[in-house]
């Protein structure tokens, strides 16, 4: 009998002992919810509302250029510019987010062209500004002006080409 309580006494320290293991491991375990954000912003958009032109350009028997700036005004060197005829900087409209801050990305250089015969514009700047922004109602604009290079005698001719201008959210 002395056994008998021996061993149910062993069980029942043996149960004590398994039900403090289940209770520590439980209090080991936690748990929480998190919240899961996020915004989605309009997309940023660009167009063309003026074309870039550089008006009417006479050659001579040395190569010249034409430099556009962003205000419209031209600065020849080794052509004759004349009169009548557009001359315009390239103005682009920005649509987006409302104050967001945005990058310019403009090309390296773009061809011309006149049938077989061709001019390379490059040297492209613009007027938007070191940190250009969307303003509160998510609009802004800039122009883009460029650098004509003109041949030696170049043929006459109306030249036409296009060039691609980028804009992306910091």
């Amino acid at each position: 009998m002395k056994a008998m309580n021996l061993l149910k006494l062993a069980a029942v320290l043996m149960a004590g002992t398994g039900l403090a293991a289940l209770s520590t491991s439980q209090a080991l375990a936690a748990s929480a919810n998190s919240n899961a954000d996020a915004e989605i912003v309009t997309p940023i958009g660009i167009s063309t509302t003026t074309n870039m032109n550089f008006g009417r350009v006479a050659p001579t028997a040395a190569a010249g250029t034409v430099v556009l700036d962003t205000a419209s005004s031209r600065t020849p060197t080794n052509v004759n510019l004349l009169s009548g005829g557009t001359v315009a900087a390239a103005e682009f409209a920005v649509t987006g987010q409302a104050s967001e801050a945005y990058t310019i990305t403009l090309p390296a250089s773009a061809t011309i062209t006149s049938g077989a015969n061709n001019m390379t514009v490059d040297t492209f700047t613009h007027n938007g500004g070191g940190s250009p922004a969307l303003d509160g109602t998510g609009n802004d604009s800039f122009n883009v002006g460029a650098t004509l290079n003109v041949g030696a005698n170049q043929a006459a001719g109306t030249y036409t080409g296009s060039f691609s201008v980028s804009v992306d959210y910091n």
